[in-house]
């Protein structure tokens, strides 16, 4: 990075831990169980049961001990309502980055899943803000990706492609690379092995080039178009609160924090929206900020998705683009989503926290909430001024010096060599990984082999599986981590990069903060307050923390959810100060903006582009029995069906790897239309699923969904696969196609 002047049911570390515990114990108990307001409202899907507020803006907590973490509710960003307009330079891009479509794995979730299809496609959405000058102005790009995960690897590739197409223009400072964190995403786009582990298929594979190249080329084309959309135009922020759509998972920890009780709430409720309109009104995109874990697919499920935020994006697209006419590219990002799940649950929590059996009914619940609060805010947006700028760079956090004044009385600081606890192996409440012996808040004070403290799970499995980790650990043990009692010393083992970015944006009296991995409720609330506390002179008065951003470095837990050692502890890599390292970086990354100071690069970025990594082999050929033809359709639909139902249709087809169909489908839904057949949906839509099925060596069945909403019109329907098979005589690959029986729909 140059000088700068302008991311459970989470990361299951079941499948991260299964080779090292069935080498040990040779035990098969090591395996785990598995535009107005209104006319919005109504020209969307019926709006949730959540109430609104009455306020235009809202803050987190109204008492007088949290006043510095008030969000865009000072005198300052009410007298905006009477401020001209501010105009900026606006675009928007969406691209796909979907990557294969089966016998891949899935980034989330580390439970093993192996990619059977599509549910809905991924994609990235980008958007550049620049001031109006377009020759002089400084600009900034932001992108979320419907990803588990965002990872260096990623980010530099970008920069790189990006650099061949605009010079400097875009950079490692002022580009931002988010994702949404589904965990139903695919896998295989690390170079870190820890992450690569995690991503593992049923051939422990865990790194993909295609998946790769699928999501920087992705990346790179929607930030293309939103640069050839740039545009004059204005930019207006609206916040709410979305009360009733979430919980924390976590609550022995977070109640842990001396402020707890500061609070009303144990989560982020607030929901943070940036519009963005071109010069005549037309509206070009938004960015919305919610702290959610996309977690309503569970782990049991195999089609790929962007999962409850991807379900919120798409509704946003076809309202707002319906109403312009025009592109318009909507983003649900995420925040201090750490400890925070959907109150919902998904079809295979733990009891208390479980939904409906239906996936998708989970899934539809939750980012209907989402949307509906979302047009809520749609109208309410106070117009944003002010520069735009970023401050940016790089640190090592291997022996990172923290100072006294972060560390709340505990002194001078240093970070530790990175390390996974114990707890990191329970899982987190919502969905334990169920490896008998591990559980939540294991230390180093009460950690026993036979866990005659505790006395959670004192079964002779139980203190087999300690005692064999604890092998492997013992000589890993480090004081420097304090309370945590370390299972896996990934910084030693050169699992993980210690190099991390961090990055600070302002756009107008927005500070948007960057931080690479995923902050708990109350280090994002820490965060907000110490960033604000610098920039509020200057004209800031609305701090936004975006985690998963630019790289992934595990969890962010204040330093009393650290002592508790629960997941989120656990999975806090570099000890009990990481988050007080980070609240110094950001701090000094505020001051330097409001200053404007250049800051300078302590680390290089871990570029191991040139380095070779383990893949799943590729597609051989593929076959058809000599009486069918390819995209012969096996089973046709029924003749009729009714709205609720489900139309299918299996056809004859080859391995989806072939040609991943970027930015075009494996499937279409056609209705008939005056004469013709048109399309009506496609696999990048919620109601559809594409499902690719291996019959012996080489045979294929693609399997088409359709779930018939309740708004579909009545009518004449068929379902269409497109695919591609590959010779085992010559090695080239040919397109096909097939087409069912049409049917009705009433």
């Amino acid at each position: 990075m140059a000088t700068s002047s302008i991311a459970s049911p989470l990361l299951r570390p079941s499948m991260l831990l299964i080779s090292i515990c069935t080498a040990a114990l040779g035990l098969t108990a090591c395996e785990t169980d598995s535009t107005e307001a209104a006319s919005l409202q109504a020209d969307s899907i019926q709006s949730a049961s959540v109430q609104s507020d009455s306020a235009q803006t809202i803050t987190e907590n109204t008492s007088s001990s949290d006043s510095s973490v008030t969000l865009n509710h000072s005198a300052s960003a009410m007298s905006m309502r009477g401020m001209p307009t501010s105009q900026y330079l606006v675009g928007s891009g969406k691209a796909d980055i979907t990557g294969a479509a089966a016998e891949t794995g899935m980034f989330g979730y580390a439970s093993g899943q192996v990619v059977q299809g599509i549910n809905d496609r991924l994609y990235s959405h980008a958007f550049i803000i620049g001031e109006a000058d377009k020759n002089d102005g400084k600009r900034v790009v932001y992108v979320s990706a419907d990803m588990g995960a965002m990872f260096t690897a990623v980010k530099l590739e970008v920069i790189k492609r990006l650099q061949k197409y605009y010079g400097e223009l875009y950079n490692d400072d002022n580009v931002m690379l988010t994702t949404t964190h589904t965990h139903v995403g695919n896998a295989g786009y690390s170079h870190q092995q820890l992450y690569q582990i995690a991503s593992t298929d049923d051939t422990l594979s865990g790194y993909s080039s295609q998946n790769f190249n699928a999501i920087v080329n992705g990346i790179v084309t929607s930030i293309k178009r939103a640069h050839d959309t740039l545009t004059p135009g204005t930019l207006s922020l609206a916040q709410g609160e979305l009360k009733g759509a979430t919980l924390n998972r976590s609550e022995f920890a977070y109640n842990n924090n001396v402020d707890a009780k500061d609070f009303d709430s144990n989560v982020n409720q607030t929901m943070t929206q940036l519009r963005l309109n071109a010069a005549d009104g037309t509206p070009v995109g938004l960015i919305n900020w919610f702290a959610l874990h996309p977690t309503s697919f569970s782990n049991q499920f195999m089609h790929l998705s962007a999962d409850n935020k991807g379900f919120a994006q798409r509704g946003a697209e076809k309202i707002f683009a319906g109403k312009s006419g025009k592109p318009f590219v909507a983003a649900f990002a995420n925040a201090d989503e750490g400890d925070v799940l959907a109150a919902g649950g998904n079809a295979n929590s733990k009891p208390g926290y479980q939904g409906s059996d239906n996936e998708w009914e989970n899934v539809s619940r939750d980012g209907q909430l989402q949307l509906d609060k979302a047009i809520e805010l749609w109208n309410r947006g106070v117009p944003v001024a002010g520069p735009v700028d970023v401050r940016a760079r790089w640190v090592d956090l291997k022996g990172y010096q923290v100072d006294g004044k972060f560390t709340n009385g505990a002194g001078n600081k240093v970070l530790c060599m990175p390390a996974r606890g114990y707890s990191f192996a329970a899982g987190g409440e919502n969905g334990p990984s169920n490896i008998p012996g591990m559980y939540e808040g294991m230390t180093r004070e009460n950690f026993r082999i036979n866990d005659d403290i505790n006395k959670v799970d004192q079964s002779f499995l139980g203190s087999l599986t300690r005692g064999a980790f604890g092998i492997v650990s013992t000589v890993s043990q480090d004081d420097c981590q304090a309370e945590k009692q370390v299972l896996l010393p990934t910084g030693s083992w050169g699992w993980i990069n210690t190099q991390q970015p961090v990055q600070l944006m302002r756009i107008g009296n927005i500070a948007l903060v960057a931080i690479p991995g995923e902050p708990t409720t109350m280090v994002g609330r820490r965060m907000r307050a110490a960033v604000l506390a610098q920039l509020k002179d200057s004209g800031v008065d609305t701090v936004i923390i975006n985690g998963l951003a630019n790289n992934y470095s595990g969890y962010l837990s204040t330093r009393e959810e650290f002592a508790t050692q629960h997941y989120e502890g656990a999975s806090t890599e570099y000890g009990p100060y990481q988050a007080a390292a980070y609240i110094q970086e950001y701090t000094q990354l505020a001051e330097a903006l409001r200053d404007g100071i250049e800051v300078y690069d302590s680390a290089t970025p871990p570029d191991r582009s040139g380095k070779s990594f383990s893949e799943r082999p590729g597609v051989v050929f593929d076959d058809k029995p000599l009486n069918q033809s390819w995209g012969q359709t096996l089973t046709q639909p029924k003749a009729s069906y009714q709205k609720g139902q489900v139309a299918t249709a299996v056809f004859r087809g080859a391995h989806p790897k072939n040609n991943l169909r970027t930015e075009d489908s494996f499937l279409k839904v056609q209705r008939f239309e005056n004469g013709q057949w048109v399309d009506y949906l496609s696999d990048s839509d919620f109601e559809t699923t594409y499902t690719w099925k291996r019959e012996g060596a080489a045979y294929s069945k693609a399997i088409i969904d359709w779930r018939i909403g309740n708004d579909t019109p009545a009518g004449t329907y068929r379902l269409t696969h497109q695919g591609d098979w590959k010779s085992g005589w010559t090695r080239k690959i040919k397109p096909y196609s097939g087409v069912s029986n049409s049917f009705s729909v009433q």
